[in-house]
């Protein structure tokens, strides 16, 4: 009996440390859709979920046609001050992934990096250049509502 207890205790025990040592989180993307690429590997679309290791850096990359690439850095974060020693801490079992920002909507790709002197004519190109996509169907409703809004908003803010 105990022979055949030993491997499903073992069996049992490096499941175990493959979860202890990796962490699931969720990336998403207003709008959705955007390929996901972690460390120069595609991984997927968005919403995606991804098993990482705790104990590292990731980039996370978000690209989707028409709109500017979003860099996000995944970094290992010690979850509390205790000290603590021994073989979790090796596996990094006390870390968490957290983001280095919080940013995560997408920008068009057309909107300038600042406003320039004729703001209300290239807001207006802009508007012009959404109506385009949503025509020739590159983009869907609440895409050609999602771009808009940002538009609005990049040529309102002081």
């Amino acid at each position: 009996m105990k022979k055949l207890l030993l491997p499903i205790v073992a069996a049992l025990a490096v499941s175990a440390c493959s979860s202890i040592t990796d962490e699931c989180i969720t990336i998403d993307s207003t709008p959705r859709g955007a390929v996901v690429v972690v460390n120069d590997e595609v991984k997927g679309t968005t919403p995606l979920n991804v098993c990482l290791p705790r104990d590292g850096t990731f980039e996370v990359k978000l690209v989707k046609e028409g709109y500017k690439d979003e860099n996000v850095t995944f970094t290992s974060l010690k979850d509390d001050t205790f000290i603590k020693f021994g073989p979790l801490v090796d596996m990094g079992y006390y870390k968490t992934l957290t983001p280095s920002n919080e940013k995560n909507e997408m920008t068009p790709k057309f909107l300038p990096p600042y406003k320039g002197t004729k703001a209300f004519e290239d807001m207006q190109k802009n508007l012009d250049t959404v109506d385009q996509l949503k025509k020739d169907g590159k983009i869907n409703a609440s895409e050609h509502s999602y771009m808009i809004k940002k538009i609005i908003e990049f040529y309102s803010a002081k």
